[in-house]
């Protein structure tokens, strides 16, 4: 069974709130969890910061040959990450069971898209 760590950011995924989301994942990364799940059920806006935030996650966790993935988009984060055109970077899925059900059938590698 593969270790994951999942974040719930709450609300707004702004400069207020992309520290504590960052200091997590260091945190986890650091004790040798390197497969992230951030699930956005609560997440009801994310600005420009937010996404660098996440772009920052996706090269600490890939530099440990980790893999970060993203879940209950909403429309408004979503779009954020389709108009950036992250959404072909990101592996995003409905649910966290998508991520559970990926990482035991490839564990060590991200799926193609």
């Amino acid at each position: 069974m593969t270790t994951m760590q999942t974040f719930y950011p709450k609300r707004i995924l702004s400069s207020s709130t992309t520290g504590d989301l960052l200091d997590g994942i260091t945190r986890s990364l650091e004790a040798g969890i390197a497969n992230i799940l951030v699930d956005f059920q609560h997440v009801m806006f994310m600005d420009s910061t937010g996404l660098s935030a996440l772009v920052v996650a996706l090269k600490r966790v890939r530099a440990v040959n980790g893999r970060l993935a993203l879940c209950h988009l909403n429309g408004q984060a979503y779009m954020v990450l389709e108009h950036s055109g992250l959404d072909k970077v990101f592996e995003i899925y409905e649910a966290p069971e998508g991520f559970d059900r990926a990482l035991a059938n490839s564990p060590g590698e991200p799926l193609a898209k």
